[in-house]
């Protein structure tokens, strides 16, 4: 089983509560899963029982800046922060890792993980777009959307892209938006890289897990394609697929 784990990045001081114990804050980023009050985080050689999780998160829609894992949490200890502070010194921060108190989700109990590829490398859907548009015929499927000129200025004036599939099997469109996703509503939630992005995914997906009816096509193409777009998640079966332009 594969455990949850965090990057430790800053400690700092939070006046002692009214029962006399002492309180530390944890700034924690890059995480895999968000902790819960009561779960035993271990850091280095210490075990430290979550009193506290500040559920603020970062994240980067707009500005294109990468969002590693689920951002940055801060959760709250019940230890001395002079003790704690030289732990976030390390020079390439320190690893910690914890206990949950509830079961894991099911990418933590597996070796066989599904594989993301980012495809949209230089482009992608505008953030606040929520006019996805699909056009099928036969075996083609094309998504049209508004592109991110905030990101990626060559669209600054750029009306409109359009993703064509292939030899495309079936699709279905999920009610999964990022607020689903940074939630844990998605199988794939605290395991692809970001959200907002274009991925191929290769292995075990899980389609079962969604229970969204697939739309068939008259492709037999098998690689599986994830867009997530602002309010919704478009998951297509399809030979290959091609960006178009329009102006």
């Amino acid at each position: 089983m594969h455990e949850p784990k965090g990057r430790l990045t800053d400690i700092f001081n939070l006046t002692t509560d009214g029962s006399g114990q002492p309180q530390s804050v944890l700034m924690l980023d890059q995480l895999t899963h968000v902790p819960e009050v009561g779960d035993v985080l271990q850091v280095s050689d210490r075990n430290l029982s979550i009193a506290q999780v500040d559920r603020q998160r970062m994240r980067s829609c707009l500005t294109g800046w990468p969002l590693v894992g689920l951002g940055s949490i801060a959760v709250l200890v019940n230890a001395p922060t002079e003790e704690l502070k030289p732990l976030a010194r390390y020079p390439n921060r320190l690893w910690v890792t914890w206990k949950p108190k509830a079961d894991l989700p099911w990418h933590f109990k597996t070796v066989d993980l599904p594989k993301f590829t980012r495809l949209n490398e230089d482009w992608n859907a505008h953030p606040n777009d929520v006019g996805l548009r699909l056009e099928k015929s036969g075996d083609e499927l094309i998504a049209r959307m508004k592109p991110n000129p905030y990101a990626y200025r060559q669209y600054d004036n750029v009306p409109e892209i359009a993703v064509r599939f292939v030899n495309c099997s079936k699709y279905r469109v999920t009610p999964v938006n990022d607020e689903g996703w940074y939630s844990g509503q998605c199988r794939f939630s605290r395991l692809a890289p970001e959200w907002g992005e274009f991925y191929e995914i290769s292995g075990n997906t899980q389609d079962n897990m969604n229970f969204t009816h697939w739309i068939k096509m008259e492709g037999v193409g098998a690689k599986h394609f994830h867009f997530y777009l602002k309010d919704e998640t478009l998951e297509i079966k399809a030979q290959d697929w091609v960006l178009i332009s329009e102006s």
